[in-house]
């Protein structure tokens, strides 16, 4: 009960502010700059299920993976506060059957992976004095946390995404704190069993895929706190692929903040409330890029009625 509680509480805040036409883009902006060296310490905190997680995702048990994009498109919200409850125990039920037998390979934690790839970071010509240990420093902390978002992209197969929360709070007392997420999906999606599914040999594809996409996730944070690339209002790109939480093949615009031979990095000029405001990490095989345009939608679906 405690949790329905929170639930109806969060949503009362959200229907506020979408009543009362209000958004804010700061999980879209860079991280303050500072001239002192960041103590950087990767923690075991989970994502919020007030501000990270939509309705009706499923957590996994002594596990950093959720499941979703197998909630079904409901009217909760026309059924006011108690339709939303509802509808969010509807959803985590159909994630739990939807990985019923499966669930001993998807029982990964992403914490003590991620504070050895962030110690090797910080060791590294790039980063080395500019970051440091949390232990050796009391100046600014960027604090760190994250969770695997197995995300059903239609009704058979599902793609792994890494979602990172990172916090950057200044030494001085009352100073305004930042924070964001980098959301990593590389490669495309494939069925969650079976012969060649993610949790088949043991969930062997799905701990190599989200090894590869925690350590891009890192290293792409440390490299936009460090030296942020410019949101640059008159060259916004559209970007469709996919997203985390949310079934279907979507176009959202925003900025480019780098890009290579793989995969391109994006921040979608969403609103705050959205829970996949951030900083994306995306792999070119299955996104297409273009230059935005004045007419399009911040967001916009692609295969609609699949």
């Amino acid at each position: 009960m405690k949790q329905h509680t929170r639930i109806l509480r969060f949503w009362g805040i959200v229907f506020a502010a979408v009543l009362s036409g209000c958004a804010t883009y700061d999980r879209t902006k860079p991280a303050q700059h500072e001239a002192d060296a960041i103590a950087v310490s990767y923690t075991a905190e989970e994502l919020s299920g007030w501000s990270d997680l939509p309705i009706g995702t499923y957590r996994v048990p002594d596990s950093q993976v959720i499941i979703s994009g197998q909630q079904k498109p409901g009217v909760g919200m026309m059924f006011g506060l108690v339709g939303v409850a509802l509808e969010h125990s509807m959803g985590k039920s159909a994630g739990r059957s939807a990985v019923h037998g499966s669930e001993e390979a998807l029982h990964i934690t992403l914490t003590e992976e991620g504070q050895r790839d962030l110690a090797a970071l910080l060791e590294s010509d790039e980063f080395r004095g500019k970051f440091v240990p949390s232990a050796q420093h009391q100046g600014p902390q960027l604090t760190v946390s994250g969770a695997v978002i197995l995300t059903f992209v239609d009704e058979s197969t599902a793609m792994p995404f890494v979602v990172l929360r990172a916090k950057l709070a200044e030494a001085k007392p009352g100073a305004v704190g930042w924070w964001t997420r980098y959301i990593c999906g590389l490669g495309g999606p494939k069925a969650v069993t079976g012969e060649d599914g993610w949790t088949a040999n043991g969930g062997a594809a799905l701990h190599a895929t989200v090894s590869a996409e925690l350590q891009r996730a890192l290293h792409v944070m440390l490299s936009d706190v460090l030296a942020p690339a410019p949101r640059d209002e008159n060259h916004r790109v559209a970007v469709a692929g996919y997203y985390p939480f949310i079934k279907g093949r979507f176009e959202l615009v925003g900025y480019a903040l780098a890009e290579d031979e793989h995969s391109i990095v994006f921040a979608p000029r969403i609103g705050d409330v959205n829970v996949i405001a951030g900083v994306s990490i995306m792999d070119k095989a299955v996104v297409t890029t273009r230059a935005a345009t004045k007419n399009d939608k911040a967001f916009r679906r692609l295969d609609k009625g699949k």
